[in-house]
């Protein structure tokens, strides 16, 4: 199944309602877990985790089997930083050049077709049973945006069992307890067979046809700036925001250095302060889909809401085509 097939599918699936009606509820919870460093030095082989881990809990299991730990930087020109110092085992990514994302008709940082993304996460160690802790560096504000969408490409291609380590490498260096590997890890490539999913994807079609049912909440992950219209990225070829979004910027829901997801509480005034209901169908957005990642990762992993997807193309490809509708937003940020 490729791309496009996937694309396909998607645009002639059942209207938006009926989709985002059909996803079962889950529970509301805390995604976090905190355990206490007795795992033993070598465990079985890599049960699933939490979506969202802390530095106690990969320190428990620093050395379990079937696990890989990788450490996802901007660009592969911070190599050094990462030889530099590293969580011991974790291997790197630069997640601007190693795959992550491609172009696709003339729309920038789209999901590949399921056998090219495949290879790059073999590439990586990553087989089907894998374990994946996703580590944002820490090197610049805002890299957890890239480990959430490394994050949601796993999700999309099969790969289910898979955490972000909250707060990072801050985290992990902040403990004097927690070991610091420094130099380069080998890759040990594996076969990975994706099983895609259009499960956590929303395209064109279905955000046309919400703006019609209002079957979701539309959530802008952009500054306020963009959502208002103040500011166009280069990416856009408009300003502004789809008709009815609201705002949630991904720095809301991100601690001050960026790196980690913020408290409970603080998650819940950040919703109600955009006037975003945590458990309703959302589909989020940006420019191209990364920081939206950040807000779908925490309304649906960590906030547990399984009735949200994230627009892929997003305001790139939404504001090329005249006849689609965008509007000045007013955000409460």
């Amino acid at each position: 199944m490729n791309m496009q097939t996937r694309t396909a599918a998607l645009a002639t699936a059942r209207p938006a309602a009926a989709i985002m009606a059909s996803l079962s509820a889950a529970a509301l919870g805390i995604a976090v877990l905190g355990l206490a460093a007795t795992a033993p030095a070598r465990a079985a082989p890599a049960s699933s985790a939490p979506p969202l881990v802390d530095a106690a809990w990969l320190r428990a299991h620093l050395h379990d089997r079937g696990q890989v730990i990788l450490e996802v930087y901007d660009t592969a020109t911070q190599r050094p930083a990462y030889e530099a110092g590293h969580i011991p085992g974790a291997v790197f990514t630069g997640f601007l050049n190693d795959g992550w994302r491609v172009p696709r008709d003339g729309i920038p940082g789209m999901l590949p077709p399921p056998e090219q993304i495949a290879g790059v996460i073999g590439h990586f160690g990553i087989g089907n049973a894998t374990r994946v802790i996703i580590v944002p560096a820490g090197r610049a504000r805002g890299d957890f945006n890239a480990a959430a969408r490394v994050f949601w490409t796993l999700r999309m291609e099969g790969a289910d069992n898979a955490s972000i380590l909250n707060g990072g490498d801050r985290a992990w260096f902040a403990d004097p307890v927690d070991p610091v590997a420094r130099g380069n890890v080998p890759l040990r490539p594996a076969v990975f067979v994706p099983h895609p999913t259009t499960e956590y994807l929303a395209t064109m079609p279905m955000v046309r046809a919400t703006l019609d049912s209002h079957a979701a909440q539309l959530v802008d992950a952009r500054p306020p700036a963009q959502f208002e219209g103040r500011v166009r990225a280069p990416v856009d070829a408009r300003a502004g925001t789809l008709p009815g979004a609201r705002n949630l910027p991904f720095s809301a829901v991100l601690t001050a250095d960026g790196e980690g997801v913020r408290p409970m509480p603080e998650l819940a005034q950040a919703l109600h302060r955009a006037g975003v209901e945590r458990g309703a169908p959302s589909i989020t957005f940006c420019n191209t889909g990364h920081f939206a990642s950040t807000d779908w990762f925490v309304l649906r992993e960590v906030l547990a809401n399984p009735r949200v997807r994230l627009y892929d193309g997003s305001m790139s490809e939404w504001s090329r085509n005249p006849a689609l509708p965008m509007v000045p937003g007013h955000s409460a940020f």
